[in-house]
């Protein structure tokens, strides 16, 4: 931004330096609101207790929940219970959902299943309560098979609170509504159920939907999907102590395990979803347990969802959905939010903006030469600096131990190896910018960092708009800082006046990049180093004219505190927080055609029970005879054949020619809560099951997966193209294993009904 003639004073760039400094530990330390105390069990009737909660959480979350299986009807019980003691009047709905998936290459999944919904409603009291819409609150009550399922029981039991506190204060002038949905582990079919099937649906005009995603942290907003500025604002105005940005809606989307939003988009109206992603349980779900979860997350759930009720409850709610908005906290000013569809006006007003910059430049004599020199360079210096940080996390084992889900801090570590990265990156960056500077001149590596950033902008505001913000706001300013400075007018101002302009244009970066820098990095890990690195390569490109002016007196620090921040972090102690229940992923496997059964466990280490049972092999192995050359390796022995029943099929109608289908029935003599088919050898082209049709379209694959069909008569039908050969795998799936036919085995080491047993059958076409 500075032409080459003119040099800010060391006066005035330190100056600069102090304040940008102080503005980013401003920023990163601003907006931080501690998370309440935990209630006691005596606090008012009228407000949230952690403590009575954390009952309702610690008798739910005692077994996994899985769909269709009885500790699932166990926990649907309990809560029907528990939700008459609070003189409320639940009703269940039972429903048959299905959802199909096909992918780019005609491969289909189709799921089907029987959901049981638990729904109660609190009337309002406005006298035009039959024409204002409703509100809904939503969580679901099912779990994953192999794990207690805390973080899932934990909304159910603020919503049981919730709906206490509600009953005992005043009424509210909106009817509220409150899902208890099932099935949301295996598509979120409960919520499909209720927002196409049940009358209820068509009365929601907005709704709320609460989630975990670990044992504790903040509570966030976490989407605002189809939001109208009327639930931003309700949710400002009610929870102002609840952060959201649409930014880390779109990072949390890249994390492996994000969470969804599930069928909620279907009922056509806003939806705001809140969730806290703290204490992570990586692998190790069998952490996902009631004593790890914090009490002091599950009261601001809770508080968070009685404030929002009373809020949205007592005021009329726009049912109209946005085309989505773009949310965001300002530092030192408060939340900022504007619809999406200024998105790409302000990507249009970028491309102009860029565009004057090169005429000013080109005024101010930029050399065509200079700047196809920097065009190659620029770039090479970001990927090469994105590589580093990548190399610096897979070459230093060390560091990983940062990252153990089961530390009981699990942030500060992590964050002092963000800094030693940003450093080394900075001063990696700062030096090839000035050996830049010298054959080039300024002017052109600026311009070429920032019409890079306008192609970030561009490819942001199509696939992310949500994100788009954090490229819009700098860039827009450093665009317009840069053509001013190189205005001829401007030419003749004192240095002072020039590095205001340049701080100016700095500002909206120092102000949102840090932020975002550090929560997308907690959230991604250093397994994803790309995003954040890119976030800092942001940040240093509107800065350059302010590094390059540094010299030595910025790199060799930065160097230092990078090298010297890198050893630290690695040099964090173990820890050494143990899992207080061990998932069993054993499984009791029933083959009809080979007529055997036996114990299967997927490769990897196996404790001295696991040795003995698998004392037949001294490595794992490819069980060719039951699953085939391309199976992967796993550990396996022979187990009793008196554990399940196998699957009862009958073929029907087997015609041959032009128009071949296959006809079969299958009753599951176990009551399996899932039963998957799938097709080999064959490509389908229409399948039914009972009438309905699961593929009515050529597919190359399909795997049908059906729950809570318990042991009803299902009549299948499946057409397929041309005349081959194939067969149809069955496989019947329930959760737990014999443990009778099973050596001894410490009970504490396991999580109650995990491991599966599957009784499995092939049928073939010839």
């Amino acid at each position: 931004m500075f032409s080459d003639s003119v040099q800010p004073s060391r006066a005035g760039l330190a100056a600069a330096f102090v304040l940008i400094a102080a503005l980013a530990w401003l920023v990163l330390h601003s907006g931080q609101v501690p998370r309440p105390a935990p209630a006691p069990v005596n606090a008012p009737a009228t407000q949230f207790s952690a403590a009575r909660a954390g009952a309702d959480l610690e008798a739910l979350a005692r077994a996994p929940r899985p769909i269709a299986s009885s500790a699932n009807h166990a926990a649907r019980a309990w809560l029907l219970d528990r939700l008459r003691a609070l003189g409320l009047e639940p009703q269940v709905q039972r429903a048959l959902v299905q959802k199909n998936y096909l992918d780019y290459n005609a491969n289909v999944e189709a799921t089907m299943g029987v959901v049981h919904n638990v729904l109660v409603r609190l009337p309002g009291t406005a006298p035009e309560r039959a024409r204002r819409s409703s509100l809904l609150l939503a969580a679901h009550l099912d779990s994953a098979p192999a794990t207690l399922g805390a973080s899932d029981a934990a909304p159910v039991a603020a919503l049981l609170e919730t709906l206490r506190a509600l009953r005992a204060g005043a009424p509210l002038a909106n009817d509220i509504i409150v899902l208890f949905a099932d099935g949301e582990r295996v598509g979120s079919l409960g919520m499909q159920a209720f927002a196409e099937q049940h009358p209820w649906a068509r009365e929601v005009g907005l709704a709320l939907r609460f989630d975990s995603g670990g044992s504790g942290g903040p509570l966030t907003l976490y989407n605002t999907f189809d939001a109208n500025a009327a639930a931003i604002g309700g949710w400002l105005r009610a929870a102002p102590d609840i952060s959201g940005s649409s930014l880390m809606h779109e990072i949390h989307q890249l994390a492996p395990g994000a969470l969804r939003l599930g069928a909620l988009d279907r009922l056509g109206v806003p939806v705001l979803q809140f969730a806290h992603t703290g204490r992570p349980f990586g692998r190790e779900r069998a952490l996902d347990t009631p004593q790890r979860f914090e009490r002091a997350t599950l009261q601001q759930m809770g508080e968070t969802m009685l404030r929002l009720a009373d809020a949205f409850g007592a005021a009329r709610i726009d049912p109209q959905p946005s085309t989505g908005r773009v949310v965001f906290a300002l530092p030192l000013v408060g939340t900022v939010h504007y619809g999406a569809a200024l998105v790409w006006p302000m990507t249009g007003l970028a491309c102009l903006l860029l565009a004057g910059a090169c005429i000013a430049a080109r005024r101010a004599g930029l050399d065509w030469v200079a700047l196809a020199q920097a065009l190659f360079v620029v770039p090479a210096l970001a990927v090469a600096l994105g590589i580093l940080a990548w190399q610096l996390w897979l070459h230093a084992p060390g560091l990983h131990r940062v990252w153990n889900p089961a530390a009981p801090t699990h942030g500060p570590h992590a964050l002092l190896y963000l800094a030693a990265v940003c450093a080394l990156c900075a001063a990696g960056y700062i030096a090839g910018q000035r050996l830049l500077q010298r054959a080039t001149g300024l002017a052109a590596p600026m311009l070429i960092g920032l019409g890079a950033l306008v192609l970030v902008l561009l490819l942001a505001s199509w696939l992310a708009p949500g994100a788009a913000y954090l490229v819009a706001w700098p860039l827009l300013a450093a665009l317009a800082a840069f053509a001013v400075l190189h205005a001829r007018r401007v030419a003749a101002w004192p240095p002072a006046a020039r590095l205001l302009v340049l701080l100016a244009g700095v500002l909206p970066a120092v102000l949102l990049v840090p932020p975002a820098l550090r929560d997308s990095f907690m959230v991604l890990s250093p397994s994803r180093m790309n995003l954040p690195v890119a976030m800092l390569m942001l940040l240093l490109a509107v800065a350059t004219p302010l590094l390059v002016y540094t010299r030595r007196y910025a790199v060799r620090p930065l160097l230092a505190a990078g090298l010297v921040g890198l050893v630290l972090a690695g040099g964090a102690a173990e820890f050494s927080e143990a899992p207080p229940l061990r998932a069993d992923a054993l499984v009791y496997y029933k083959d009809m055609p080979s007529w055997d059964a036996y114990w299967l466990h997927p490769d990897g280490l196996l404790d001295d029970w696991g040795k003995k049972l698998f004392a037949n092999l001294k490595e794992p192995h490819v069980f060719v005879n039951v699953f085939g050359w391309e199976s992967p390796r796993q550990w396996y022995a022979w187990a009793p054949r008196d554990g399940l029943k196998f699957p009862l099929t009958r073929i029907l109608h087997y015609p041959r020619g032009a128009t071949r289908h296959a006809d079969f029935t299958l009753v599951s003599e176990n009551r399996a809560p899932e039963i998957r088919l799938q097709i080999n050898g064959a490509r389908p082209t229409r399948v039914t099951l009972n009438g309905r049709t699961l593929l009515d379209k050529e597919a190359k694959t399909l795997n049908v997966t059906l729950y809570g069909m318990e042991d009803s008569l299902l009549r299948f039908r499946i057409a397929v193209l041309s005349d081959p050969i194939y067969n149809v795998r069955i496989e019947e799936v329930l959760p737990g294993v014999p443990e009778g036919l099973l050596p001894a085995r410490p009970a504490a080491a396991l999580i109650p009904q995990s491991g599966r047993s599957i009784a499995a059958d092939t049928l073939w076409f010839y």
